[in-house]
């Protein structure tokens, strides 16, 4: 299988566990002081898994991912069965005390229109 990358960075194992959480929001607008249905918002999915590094160098890989979740602007996220989804990277959790030879972690990406909007 390949493997999952976001912008330079790729897995060198894929995640354990990766979900796709699909929502919409209702809209309402107030009307002589009546709140009133006014259709469902757009769609926002949320990206989440997790996984591990490990081998000589799971520490590094972990930093390398951590440099682009401090990157502000959006990227291509790719997974091998669900192909490519534009996001934000949003978070990233270490899920334990990092070993020398095994790290693992948490993510999560903010999935965006071409223009870098994210659905509300």
């Amino acid at each position: 299988m390949d493997l999952m990358s976001y912008k330079t960075f790729v897995w060198p194992h894929n995640p354990h566990t990766y979900q796709e959480v699909y929502s919409r929001e209702p809209r309402y607008v107030t009307q002589s002081g009546v709140s009133v249905f006014d259709g469902m918002g757009g769609m926002k999915r949320i990206i989440t898994g997790s996984g591990a590094f490990f081998g000589e160098d799971a520490f590094w890989q972990f930093k390398k991912l951590a440099l682009l979740f401090e990157e502000k602007e959006p990227g291509n996220l790719e997974h091998p069965i669900w192909g490519i989804r534009y996001c934000y990277f949003t978070g990233l959790e270490l899920t334990q005390e990092p070993k020398e030879d095994y790290v693992s972690y948490k993510f999560e990406f903010t999935c965006a229109k071409t223009n870098g909007e994210v659905p509300r």
